[in-house]
């Protein structure tokens, strides 16, 4: 397993396109009307900072420059009837066949990491397949909740309890 850091996809526009079309089609069953051009949209937005929103997006890149996975900070997730006020932990992606090497969990500590940093008491995702993997690592379901027909589950992570420690 080749070494990788975990940066700002901003940072990697050579990536972008990579990244975009992963995440089209691991979402198009929640986010029909998407397009790769809506992913690479974001990424033009999280690179353009300062803007008015919260859209900061990382990557796990290996040693070679090669893409191994995305995740996102983002102020509005669009789970339809949220109440949660975020910020949301988002589209996290590793590539299939580098999944095992802690790649997720060291995007998911760097999202973590930096919604510390900006001084926020509670971080919120929504899983359609992975809670059992978010509850090993912290987090805490809230509710079910069907979006599109599917059930997903949504978790907070108390980010005061980690400043704390």
């Amino acid at each position: 397993m080749a070494k990788f850091k975990v940066e700002s996809l901003a940072d990697f526009p050579e990536h972008w396109q990579t990244a975009a079309q992963w995440s089209y089609v691991a979402w198009q069953h929640e986010f029909p009307s998407d397009t790769v051009q809506t992913y690479l949209d974001m990424y033009a937005l999280a690179a353009s900072q300062p803007t008015n929103r919260l859209v900061e997006v990382y990557a796990a890149i290996s040693n070679d420059n090669e893409l191994l996975g995305v995740a996102t900070l983002i102020d509005d997730d669009e789970l339809p009837g949220a109440n949660e006020p975020g910020p949301w932990l988002a589209a996290v992606f590793v590539k299939s066949d580098m999944r095992k090497f802690g790649i997720g969990s060291a995007l998911v500590q760097r999202v973590i990491d930096r919604a510390v940093e900006l001084n926020y008491p509670t971080l919120y995702l929504y899983t359609e397949f992975a809670e059992n993997w978010y509850v090993t690592k912290g987090w805490t379901k809230i509710r079910s909740t069907l979006f599109l027909g599917l059930l997903h589950t949504v978790m907070r992570l108390e980010l005061s309890e980690i400043k704390a420690s």
